[in-house]
């Protein structure tokens, strides 16, 4: 069994292009659920039943898991099982009559103009990063950028004359996202002044560097989130501001496939999420309305 497991790891790091986070996170789960089955004395994959599966979630709720915790162990081994499928070690699909918990979907947090507008002004001007942080906030909440992105910027990367910024999103998928001109220019204002003065190494690729003049870790660009949510009084990350950004161009009429694409979204289904609209705007409908 450990070796069919084995298999699906480098399946999924080679031809799925997982992360080495996102494979940890499956082998995790699967080394989990293997130790369980050899407790019950289920040594061969296909010794493993429906009724396995649904002792093992019994077994995952008595051990106090969120939801949530559960919902991902539960996708890991249907994601393994499709996989052991699709070679044919396995034959039957145990997972058809298995009532997985499913997770309550939430409606994304984003914020409105005014908040955002709030926001830039709490960065403070006479910061050594004012200029950096400055970028940070206007390329995450006019691109719609995932920190992991940001952070992997390196200065090539960049076309200031085309207004153009090519991102390696997850699963090394390459996309070119537009700049509008805040950013361009916070980038530029940034790139000439601050970041110049601050990079002693002439090959120093990356576009945001700390003090020290090395790549910026997604932990300090959530620590300056922490600083502004403790400012606002709101609980702000990296990624309400994408939220943000998406929910401004579907309130602004926008195509879900161009949101999906411009998000680097591979699934228009992680993009619906996005469909839910502003009070706000709900209001305006109504109100144009003669009911």
């Amino acid at each position: 069994m450990e070796e069919l497991l084995n298999k699906f790891l480098v399946y999924l790091n080679i031809q799925k292009a997982y992360s080495i986070h996102t494979v940890n996170s499956y082998q995790g789960d699967l080394n989990q659920f293997v130790a369980y089955c050899a407790g019950n004395h289920t040594l061969k994959i296909e010794n493993i039943s429906e009724r396995e599966i649904k002792n093992y979630i019994y077994f995952l709720q008595d051990t106090q898991l969120t939801t949530r915790s559960i919902a991902r162990k539960m996708s890991s081994i249907k994601s393994w099982w499709k996989y052991l499928q699709m070679q044919g070690y396995v034959k039957q699909d145990i997972f058809q009559f298995v009532d997985v918990p499913k997770i309550s979907k939430k409606l994304p947090i984003f914020l409105e103009d005014r908040e955002i507008t709030h926001l830039f002004e709490l960065l403070q001007t006479n910061s050594q990063n004012y200029l950096r942080d400055l970028s940070i906030l206007e390329l995450l909440y006019s691109t719609g950028l995932r920190v992991s992105e940001l952070v992997k910027m390196n200065m090539i990367d960049i076309d200031f004359y085309r207004h153009e910024i090519r991102i390696m999103g997850k699963r090394e998928k390459e996309r070119i996202v537009i700049l509008g001109e805040r950013a361009i220019k916070a980038l530029n204002d940034y790139s000439k002044k601050e970041r110049k003065k601050i990079v002693k190494k002439q090959n120093e690729r990356a576009v945001f560097v700390n003090s020290t003049g090395t790549r910026l870790t997604t932990r300090t660009v959530q620590r300056l989130f922490e600083r502004l949510g403790k400012l606002s009084g709101k609980h702000i990350t990296p990624h309400v501001l994408r939220h943000s950004f998406a929910t401004a161009l579907l309130n602004n009429g926008a195509d879900l496939r161009v949101v999906q694409e411009l998000l680097g979204h591979s699934s228009l289904q992680t993009t619906q999420i996005y469909t839910h609209v502003s009070i706000k705007k709900l209001k305006e409908v109504i109100n144009s309305v003669s009911f």
